[in-house]
């Protein structure tokens, strides 16, 4: 059967499209009555990126529906934890309160088109002479688990070190690293910024900033003091990855987590067969279970649950008294990959689709009943075991779809 044929079958449907922030709601696709609508919890002033590339602020729990600047097509449902972006100035980079050590560069406030839209770009131009090029932060304690990371765009020099605890060389032009790192990354967006991240495993003394340097990553050097290039967006968060940007100017900024949850009636769920359907790029922490879930309001009856971010994706059946529980490590998909997870629950043949290939089977009997609800988060203690996810699209079906069904929709 066709996928087309496949979605016809879908009694909920969530691909993020609309939303309506002063009713906190994000309108379902299917069906198209306030039946399938979910209740979203999103703070004021939490960024997205728009359709158009560009950083923006959302209104108060308006779901963020984030685009790929790189792939502006369908948006993603975003869904974050709570994190605190602990650099004071994260886009004058002229404030010596905070960026403390500078050495030989002179650093200019809004110079250039910065990833919002705004002219705040900071120009960073090297003195001529030979000496370092460096303006960061520090030298102070950097531990173990945090994520720094800086918006960087070409000016006329292609070649910096980005200092973020290590020493991580990268050429501006060619968006290349200049060795073989650990732990970092990059982002592209519109009008040549690029987002350059890291994330410490270690604690140590050390700084977070930005060095100009030759074209062998030389940190002191030869410069003519025509050389330049641009940053904005400094963000120093407790996680081990980057999260959306928090803007600061004078103190450390804030953004609460991201919630998601009852989307349905009971008109939409079968309580004796169905499936459970998620296309996802997983958020997680490390160390804290997160989970979709269907669910009476109360008790999680059938939920797609991701247990790290190593790998492992686990999911359950069952009511209280009778619930089965299997979890396998998905080989070269990491929960932070995308992921096309298809969960059938039927009572004596249950099966678990994880991109294209059926990877667990069980065979118990259980009951459900009353389900009339799907969260992004575990109902049996509410609020807890949030899934934090970029949510591509999330289906439910009341009827037991066949293998071949099943292959197709999570291909």
């Amino acid at each position: 059967m066709a996928l087309a044929d496949i979605y016809q079958k879908a009694t909920l449907v969530q691909i993020p499209s609309g939303y309506k922030a002063a009713d906190a709601e994000l309108y379902s696709v299917v069906p198209n009555t306030t039946a399938g609508d979910f209740t979203v919890s999103v703070d004021a002033d939490a960024t997205r990126v728009n359709k158009d590339g560009l950083v923006e602020s959302v209104a108060a729990n308006q779901a963020r529906l984030d685009y790929n600047p790189t792939n502006p097509q369908d948006p993603t449902l975003l869904l974050e934890p709570q994190r605190t972006n602990d650099t004071t100035h994260s886009e004058d980079f002229t404030q010596t309160s905070y960026w403390n050590n500078v050495i030989d560069v002179v650093a200019t406030t809004n110079q250039t088109t910065a990833p919002d839209g705004s002219n705040t770009g900071n120009k960073i131009q090297a003195n001529s002479g030979t000496n370092f090029k460096i303006l960061r932060k520090g030298a102070f304690t950097i531990p173990s688990g945090i994520t720094m990371s800086m918006f960087v765009k070409r000016g006329n020099h292609d070649y910096i070190t980005f200092k973020a605890q290590g020493d991580f060389n990268f050429n501006l032009s060619t968006l290349t690293w200049g060795g073989s790192y650990s732990n970092v990354g990059y982002e592209l967006y519109p009008n040549d910024w690029v987002r350059l991240h890291h994330t410490t495993t270690s604690s140590s003394t050390s700084y977070f900033g930005i060095y100009l340097t030759d074209s062998s990553f030389n940190q002191s050097w030869n410069a003519t003091g025509d050389e330049f290039v641009y940053v904005w967006g400094a963000q120093y968060e407790t996680g081990t990855y980057p999260t959306s940007y928090i803007p600061t100017s004078g103190g450390t900024g804030t953004r609460t987590q991201d919630r998601c949850i009852e989307g349905g009636n009971d008109a939409l769920f079968n309580d004796s067969e169905g499936v459970l359907f998620a296309d996802l790029e997983a958020l997680g922490d490390g160390t804290t279970a997160r989970k979709i879930s269907l669910s009476d309001g109360s008790t999680d009856f059938v939920s797609i649950e991701f247990t790290t971010v190593a790998g492992v994706i686990a999911f359950s059946a069952g009511s209280t008294n009778n619930t089965f529980f299997s979890s396998i490590a998905v080989s070269g998909q990491t929960p932070k990959n995308r992921n096309k997870i298809a969960i059938k629950y039927k009572s004596g043949n249950t099966d678990c689709f994880i991109n294209g290939t059926k990877v667990l089977t069980r065979t118990e009997a259980f009951t459900l009943s009353g389900l009339d609800r799907v969260n992004f988060e575990n109902r049996a203690t509410s609020g807890s075991q949030n899934m934090f996810a970029k949510i591509h699209q999330l289906m439910v079906f009341n009827e037991a779809l066949t293998d071949a069904e099943l292959t197709t929709l999570t291909t």
